[in-house]
């Protein structure tokens, strides 16, 4: 009998110790699962007012580029004024923010409705630059989420740089 008892007290103390086990196992994980979480929380906080600056510039850019595609239809002055507009985006603000598609892309447009903007002269070329200085240093303590085009770009040769006096890439 003492035998059994003895297995009986046994088998107690190590489901009691397994079960304190788990528990503080599933504690730390779950501590560690909130931490997590919050971690990522604070991540999104952090590149918000970066994603929204995109998300503003990017509505500005198609807007001006609405208008210089279709010049049939808007006054000599408001294209001046689109141009004026796109340019500044094309060789600034957007460099800021802009991916690898949005880059691509704006290139591509700017051939066909501003071709001028394909050399950029030096004042262009190092505006171009801090821009992505400006860039490197946003994003410098979080990364904002690739995207598949950026994916692709980084396996695929870089364009022709601004600089390089061949057709320019978008900032």
């Amino acid at each position: 009998m003492s035998d059994t008892k003895s297995n009986l007290e046994l088998i107690a103390t190590t489901a009691q110790v397994v079960s304190v086990v788990a528990g503080v196992v599933i504690s730390v994980l779950s501590f560690n699962d909130t931490r997590i979480k919050e971690a990522e929380a604070r991540q999104i906080e952090a590149a918000k007012p970066f994603y929204t600056l995109r998300q503003n510039l990017y509505a500005e850019a198609l807007k001006e580029a609405g208008i210089l595609s279709n010049p049939n239809v808007h006054t000599p002055a408001d294209l001046a004024k689109a141009r004026t507009r796109f340019a500044e985006l094309y060789v600034a603000e957007l460099s800021m923010v802009e991916d690898r598609c949005v880059e691509s892309e704006m290139v591509e447009l700017t051939r066909q409705i501003y071709p001028e903007l394909q050399h950029l002269n030096p004042a262009q070329s190092a505006t171009y630059h801090l821009a992505h200085a400006i860039r490197d240093s946003f994003t410098q303590s979080w990364e904002p989420k690739k995207t598949d085009c950026d994916l692709r770009h980084l396996l695929s040769p870089a364009a022709p740089h601004p600089s390089s006096g061949s057709v320019a890439t978008s900032p």
